[in-house]
């Protein structure tokens, strides 16, 4: 290759730009050396009217575990009650922690063993009329069915129950299991922070959620909200606390703010001063500098809600507000998060697998752990309409299954990643008129609306599941 033989040009070159051209050929090289296997997927997209559109058929190499040359793949997990590698043992705080040990991150479990977070999103009962049905048919109470639940979840090589999950039910479950099932809460602080001052203020329902992160009453609000979450202060089956998700940190939302009229909010009242102190002219602000603004809102949000956090519960993980889009690209916002964040969690949309380029970026811009708190794709084969949604559209569920795989053995070699969460529990229902928008007509589930588990693509998923550990094992071994 031209680029290796002629040094004279790899003084020119930027330093992040070869990490990454290295890492692009080695992960060729690891596909077509470990015989990657084609998939055939549709991508996902908007049009310029916003419509939703699919490409054509694409076909995406694609690894799986059988196919790693010189693995020796293992049958089942052997693992603690919280899913955590019982082979290894750390100091144990009887909670769930982070750390750094020999370059890669983990999440420690209660019991001091090393965790990979798998988790499932949404782990809670559907509410259309199919759902109840088919409850009243299989389950006929909440305690029957997060057991069943749990049941598969533990037994496919999955351990955390991912937001949007019942947590009242997970609790009352877990008191009385053997196997807990370990579980997330989503605090949602700035949509009731919205509520609440919208309550004192009518007028203020349409602003921004750039802006009134960064009200005066934001943080009060947010200690008086934090202190439900005291009631599992002591509970060791909870890894730890999801402040929001998908907030706009993004420079369309930011534009919308700077072109308001109403300059009397106390949060753009607080932009205005910092863009006057860094002498920028709003007229012409850079791109870069609306970058920078977006990570000082971030900054000035996150040390917030961690204070709050941390007041009602010091014993768990903050796990960030769920990063989308354009914000997980901004070193802005990454850097002034990272004082406060325990582990960065990332949806993960758009690409068939982890960039490695992101991957760098997250480890060059923060010194904290990040997983992947959404990803997910949808099959043909279900004939569901499988137009909402962000996910990658595949043929079959065996597709799914591979997708799966392929996508997370990328993230067990990434040393800063703890993990990933699956979007999600159970597939949307087409006949329920109440769903939003973007969750009413797609095969996202690992059961449909009958609770009905895809079989086929649990089979690829448990064996990945399963294989965890041994593979990180694998993967730090092989340089």
């Amino acid at each position: 290759m031209i680029l290796f033989s002629k040094s004279i040009y790899l003084k020119k070159i930027d330093r992040l730009f070869l990490t990454i051209l290295f890492f692009n050929f080695t992960q060729q090289n690891f596909a077509q050396q470990n015989h990657a296997i084609s998939i055939d997927a549709k991508v996902w997209s908007k049009n310029a009217e916003k419509k939703i559109q699919y490409s054509d058929w694409k076909s995406f190499p694609s690894i799986i575990v059988d196919s790693i040359q010189d693995y020796s793949k293992i049958k089942s997990l052997t693992a603690d009650q919280f899913g955590g590698d019982n082979s290894i043992v750390f100091n144990a705080t009887g909670f769930f922690r982070t750390q750094k040990i020999n370059d890669r991150w983990w999440v420690i479990d209660p019991l001091g063993h090393p965790f990979v977070v798998t988790a499932v999103n949404g782990i809670r009962l559907g509410k259309s009329p199919n759902n109840e049905k088919a409850f009243n048919e299989k389950f006929i109470t909440n305690d029957k069915w997060i057991q069943s639940t749990s049941s598969l979840l533990h037994e496919s090589g999955f351990n955390v129950a991912g937001s949007w999950s019942d947590v009242e039910t997970i609790i009352n479950y877990n008191k009385t299991s053997k196997q807990p099932l370990v579980y997330t809460t989503q605090l949602s602080l700035v949509p009731a922070f919205k509520k609440y001052i919208t309550k004192k203020d009518p007028s203020r329902k349409s602003e921004s959620d750039l802006t009134l992160m960064l009200d005066s009453e934001f943080s009060s609000f947010c200690e008086e909200e934090t202190k439900k979450i005291s009631n599992t202060i002591n509970d060791p089956n909870l890894l730890g606390h999801f402040s929001d998700n998908e907030l706009p940190f993004t420079n369309s939302e930011l534009n919308n703010v700077l072109k308001s009229e109403n300059n009397e909010t106390p949060g753009l009242k607080s932009i205005k001063q910092w863009m006057m102190e860094k002498g920028i002219d709003e007229k012409n602000i850079t791109t870069q500098q609306k970058d920078e603004l977006l990570g000082w809102i971030a900054g000035q949000y996150y040390s917030t809600v961690y204070k709050a956090v941390k007041k009602n519960d010091p014993n768990h993980l903050y796990i960030g507000s769920r990063l989308h889009a354009a914000a997980k690209n901004n070193p802005y916002i990454i850097k002034a998060a990272t004082p406060f964040i325990d582990i960065f969690s990332i949806n993960y949309y758009g690409f068939w697998e982890p960039k490695l380029s992101h991957i760098t970026d997250w480890a060059n811009w923060s010194n904290k752990p990040f997983f992947i708190t959404e990803f997910y794709t949808k099959a043909e084969e279900t004939g569901m309409p499988n137009m909402s949604g962000a996910g990658w559209l595949v043929k079959t569920q065996k597709d799914r299954g591979i997708h799966y795989q392929n996508f997370c053995l990328q993230l067990l070699k990434a040393k800063n990643c703890v993990g990933w969460h699956w979007f999600r529990y159970q597939d949307n229902d087409p006949s329920d008129l109440s769903a939003d928008p973007s969750n009413n007509d797609s095969n996202k589930g690992i059961v449909n609306t009958y609770y009905d588990a895809y079989q086929e693509l649990m089979k690829w998923m448990k064996q990945l599941n399963d294989n965890k550990y041994a593979l990180i094992k694998y993967f730090d071994g092989h340089k």
